[in-house]
C-alpha cells in the first residue's frame, strides 16, 4: 500500500511538472484558455443576454470547472496509452495512471481558485456560508469526471478512434452544456433534451453555490450524487473487465 502511495505521488508530482517544464509562464497558461473564453463571452454574449446579471460572474462560475472537467478528462483517456513503455516494463496497476491524470489536474484547478476568486470578487462574488458546500460539490465532480474518463480511456486501449471521437466531440459538447448562456433560452419543448447533458446539473450546482450565493435544490444534489456515484461504479467496473487486455493492444 505505502509503495503504490509513494508511486501515485511521484508519479503526479512528474506529470505536473512535465506540463511546465521550459514554459516561461508555468502555471499560468491553465488560466490563459479560459480567460480568452471569459472574454470573448463577454464581449459578446454580454449583450445578447441582458437578462442575466452579472454575466461575467455568471459565465467564470462554469467555465472554471468546464476547464477543469476538459483538461481531466482529456488527461485520463490518453494516460494508459502514453504509459505503455512503463507498463510493459513494470508490473504496477495500471488504474494508477488515470489516477494521477485526475490529481495532476485537481491540484490545478486548486491553484486556478485564486486568480479566479480574485476575479470572481472583482466581477462581484459576495460568499455566505453556503460557499464551503463548495468541497463536497467538488468531490462529487471529481467522482463523476474520473468514472466518466475512464470507460473512454479503457475503450481508447482497444480502438484508438475512441480517443480522436471523444477530443473531436469536446467542442460540441461545451456549446451543449449552458456555460456562456442560460439554458432558459431554449424552447421549453426543448429543455428535457439538455438535461440529458450530465455537465449540466453540475454546472447548475456550482452556480447555486457561487453565483446565486444559495443552497442547491434537493433535487439537484440528489442527481448530482447519483450520477456521480453511477459514473464512478460504472466506470470502475468496465475499466477492471477490459483491463486484463490492456498489455496485449499497446
Amino acid at each position: 500500500m505505502r509503495a503504490q502511495i509513494y508511486i501515485l505521488g511521484t508519479i503526479t508530482a512528474k506529470n505536473i511538472k512535465l506540463k511546465y517544464k521550459n514554459s516561461v509562464l508555468g502555471f499560468f497558461w491553465s488560466l490563459l484558455t479560459p480567460m480568452v473564453y471569459l472574454g470573448i463571452f463577454t464581449f459578446i454574449f454580454s449583450n445578447a443576454f441582458p437578462d442575466i446579471e452579472n454575466y461575467s460572474l455568471y459565465a467564470i462560475t462554469a467555465l472554471v470547472f468546464w476547464t477543469y472537467f476538459s483538461n481531466s478528462s482529456i488527461q485520463i483517456v490518453n494516460s494508459v496509452i502514453s504509459s505503455a513503455g512503463i507498463l510493459k516494463s513494470v508490473n504496477v496497476p495500471t488504474i494508477i495512471f488515470p489516477i494521477t491524470a485526475l490529481m495532476a489536474e485537481t491540484f490545478n484547478l486548486i491553484l486556478s481558485f485564486v486568480p479566479f476568486g480574485l476575479l470572481m470578487f472583482y466581477f462581484g462574488f459576495s460568499p455566505g456560508l453556503e460557499v464551503l458546500l463548495i468541497i463536497p460539490a467538488v468531490l462529487s465532480f471529481m467522482l463523476f469526471t474520473f468514472g466518466f474518463s475512464i470507460i473512454i480511456c479503457a475503450l481508447n486501449v482497444f480502438y484508438r478512434d475512441v480517443g480522436i471521437l471523444w477530443g473531436t466531440l469536446m467542442p460540441a459538447l461545451f456549446y451543449f452544456t449552458p456555460i456562456a448562456y442560460s439554458y432558459e433560452v431554449i424552447p421549453i419543448s426543448y429543455q428535457w433534451i439538455v438535461k440529458f447533458n450530465p455537465l449540466f446539473h453540475y454546472v447548475e450546482l456550482f452556480r447555486s453555490i457561487l453565483y446565486y450565493n444559495e443552497m442547491p435544490s434537493s433535487e439537484l444534489i440528489l442527481i448530482t450524487t447519483v450520477l456521480s456515484l453511477t459514473f464512478f461504479g460504472l466506470g470502475l467496473l468496465i475499466y477492471k473487465r477490459l483491463e486484463r487486455g490492456f498489455i496485449s493492444n499497446f
